[in-house]
């Protein structure tokens, strides 16, 4: 007895494992023939342009966005580049200016040693004059 409960459910296990999977809300209890699946709609011709961005519409995309990145990368670079100049521009123009500012203070400074060399080689020559009356006495 025990051996045909288990052939009848293995027979059964093979008959399952052999059918096309169906819900069981699908299929009756008691059907002997699976309900036929529902039919597909027709499909329309396929064009030749859907043809073909079917078949090339992921690679396209691909290097349109791998373009498109590359030019974001490349622009943030160029800016990036650019600012830098702008900020070494400004120091290159303060330098310039303390250094012309450095050779005005420079020159103005000779030029008063000068003025006053000049005023203190005529005052030695009146103090000269004046200073050979004074003296060490022999000397």
């Amino acid at each position: 007895m025990v051996t045909a409960i288990r052939r009848s459910v293995l027979a059964t296990r093979i008959r399952a494992s052999t059918r096309p999977f169906l819900p069981r809300s699908s299929v009756g209890r008691y059907s002997t023939t699976p309900p036929s699946p529902p039919p597909h709609p027709q499909r329309q011709p396929s064009t030749r342009a859907g043809t073909f961005y079917r078949s090339f519409g992921s690679p396209i995309l691909k290097c349109f966005l791998g373009a498109l990145f590359t030019y974001q990368v490349t622009y943030w670079g160029w800016m990036k580049l650019e600012s830098l100049e702008e900020v070494q521009d400004k120091e290159v123009d303060e330098i310039e200016g303390l250094k012309d500012e450095l050779r005005d203070l420079l020159r103005k400074k000779a030029e008063a040693e000068r003025l006053l060399a000049d005023h203190n080689e005529e005052k030695d020559v009146v103090v000269e004059e004046k200073g050979a009356k004074k003296g060490w006495g022999l000397w």
